[in-house]
């Protein structure tokens, strides 16, 4: 399967012969979704970045079937077909779990890895469930678009129909962390004929996420360096889990204070610099003169 990216390089004077970074997104996201992230950590590690997008999403080829292992299948694939040798994975969520399991499964391809806001458990029902009610609410965003809306009013109008709902279901209003660099352009949502629909396969993710599909049992031992970043009020709960550092021995865990699941959105210069600085091996790179 050969999937979507897009390539960021560094500036002239920052380029290092390192091996390269590979940005996976979250579930139901796409690589838009690294648009100020990825620029900011070329050019902060001199290294070129990947942004992809997993299969069912973003612009990669769809397909009934997906797994975490598969996904791990076709970021392998990714390697090959583009001349990767080695590589530094930066995974959220359902990204996390990709670079997981080809770390664990294939650690010669694997330098380092970051996990953003996932652990190593298997999903548990009610986790599952928040994603279904997730992927109805997108369905049904699509009936608040507006006839004739141009790119910016429809996104605009699915985020004010999910922000509301959400602020009905929770009891908790949704207020946009001052340190976010969200934009609507990052909104996967295009238009397709004459009507919007998402840039992601929501029946088989959702068929995933009510199947055997959506288990994974992670094994073997990745001995390279690992940073799994966290959200202390993120539903995950990753610094509780004890089967991490069983698997990754080297593994340093840092929780962000008052950040959900989205650490990226929320606390975008946070997560720079945290995976700048663990790729940097602690060193602050400087421009060559």
């Amino acid at each position: 399967m050969k999937l979507a990216y897009d390539l960021y390089f560094p500036p002239g004077d920052r380029e290092q012969n390192l091996p390269p970074v590979i940005l996976m997104h979250g579930m139901l996201d796409s690589r838009k979704s690294w648009k100020y992230i990825a620029p900011c950590i070329a050019e902060r590690t001199g290294r070129k970045v990947y942004a992809i997008d997993a299969r069912n999403h973003g612009e990669s080829p769809w397909n009934e079937r997906i797994t975490f292992d598969e996904n791990a299948e076709d970021l392998r694939e990714f390697f090959s077909q583009h001349q990767i040798l080695r590589a530094s994975i930066v995974g959220h969520s359902m990204g996390g779990r990709t670079a997981m399991a080809i770390a664990l499964n294939q650690p010669q391809l694997v330098e380092k890895i970051v996990v953003e806001d996932m652990n190593c458990r298997n999903f548990k029902p009610t986790q599952s469930g928040i994603m279904v009610q997730v992927i109805e609410m997108l369905r049904e965003s699509l009936n608040h678009i507006p006839p004739g809306s141009d790119e910016r009013t429809a996104k605009k109008s699915v985020a004010k129909y999910i922000v509301s709902l959400f602020a009905q279901t929770t009891g908790n209003e949704v207020k946009r962390k001052k340190d976010s660099r969200y934009d609507l352009s990052m909104i996967p949502l295009k238009l397709d004929g004459s009507s919007y629909c998402w840039e992601a396969n929501l029946d088989a993710l959702e068929k995933m996420l009510t199947t055997d599909r959506i288990t994974q049992n992670l094994s073997g031992v990745f001995r390279g360096d690992a940073l799994f970043l966290y959200g202390t009020k993120s539903f995950f709960k990753v610094e509780k889990d004890e089967k991490i550092p069983k698997l990754f021995p080297r593994v340093t865990l840092v929780g962000i204070e008052r950040a959900t699941h989205l650490l990226h959105f929320e606390f975008p210069d946070r997560f720079i610099d945290e995976v700048s600085f663990f790729l940097n091996n602690g060193l602050e790179l400087k421009a060559k003169y």
